[in-house]
């Protein structure tokens, strides 16, 4: 019996050890995807190819990382979700592969034409967004909560983007200047992954990691008619080469990984450190600062996210 006891004890003991391990794991794992997720504005700056081509690059070989990690994770299965796709319940897989896709073009599109800071910010606004989708198309109520910093996102995006709207600035900043252009994408992305947002929700069997895999592919195929892909410098090449892999493949397996580990809020928390980071990179590396009304409004759309998660984490479950 005392034998019996011990090893109960010690496998719980094992046990016990094992969740702050894999607690540590998932936090690093988002946190590694948040890293990765905030280069992307980097690599705008420092490839010199056009827009298609970049495009073209990086969803290509984006999606070869994404469907590498498909046939480790599911050996001879990796196409399962493929068949499926194509009976007339797929439609939502499609959908999902297409929002994404189309928000890809859109956020790099956007990148190019405006400030990185100003994209970072402007999707960050992203789950309320999609929680007011949500209740116009799915009737899911919003709390009020949600309202409340709904409203306030929304007066950011307002204080960012209302100096271009009547052709004033509010402050230089340094480096690429914002354009109305940019910051239309820049909403257009979000509202794009807003889409996006709600779809998951309403098709929750979607293989989300599949979507992320043919909307790259998908991605790829929309600039191919625009691009000249083999006629990009030599010095662009080695960027190209880790734009879509980390940006996209990489980035994507880390947390998906990593969201296992750790609860929703916290993985919501960690990611959203993508948003502080990607204008840092630019700043660093290219003394790219935005103007005062983007610092004005992405502060207040920031803390507005960081004040929702966290309450959202602290609140009993």
């Amino acid at each position: 019996m005392s034998s019996t006891a011990n090893g109960t004890a010690a496998a719980q003991g094992t046990r016990a050890g094992a969740m702050p391990a894999r607690r540590r794991a998932g936090i690093l794992l988002v946190t590694g995807a948040a890293l990765a997720w905030s280069s992307a504005g980097f690599f705008t700056r420092v490839v010199e190819a056009d827009l298609w081509s970049m495009l073209v690059w990086r969803g290509g070989l984006g999606a070869l990382v994404l469907f590498a990690f498909l046939r480790l994770r599911d050996g001879r299965d990796w196409l399962k979700w493929w068949r499926p796709s194509l009976q007339p319940q797929g439609r939502a897989f499609w959908t999902a592969s297409l929002l994404a896709a189309l928000a890809m073009v859109a956020f790099i599109a956007a990148l190019a034409n405006t400030t990185v800071a100003k994209v970072s910010l402007i999707y960050a606004a992203v789950p309320f967004a999609a929680a007011l989708l949500a209740f116009l198309l799915i009737g899911e109520k919003p709390g009020r909560r949600v309202l409340a910093a709904s409203s306030i996102a929304a007066l950011g995006i307002a204080i960012m983007v209302a100096p271009g709207l009547v052709g004033i600035s509010l402050g230089a900043g340094t480096g690429l200047g914002g354009s109305l252009g940019g910051d239309a994408l820049a909403l257009l992305m979000t509202l794009l992954m807003a889409l996006l947002t709600v779809h998951v929700r309403r098709y929750p069997d979607i293989p989300i990691v599949a979507v992320a895999a043919v909307s790259c592919l998908l991605s790829a195929l929309i600039a191919l008619p625009f691009a000249d892909p083999f006629a990009v410098r030599a010095g662009d090449i080695p960027w190209l080469l880790l734009f879509g892999p980390v940006t996209t493949g990489i980035g994507f397996v880390l947390y998906t990984q990593g969201a296992q580990r750790l609860p929703s809020a916290e993985a919501a928390l960690l990611s959203a450190l993508e948003t502080p980071l990607a204008p840092l990179w630019v700043w660093l590396a290219f003394a790219e600062l935005p103007d005062l009304a983007t610092f004005l409004g992405g502060g207040l759309i920031f803390a507005t996210l960081m004040i929702y998660i966290w309450r959202d984490r602290a609140a009993p479950a």
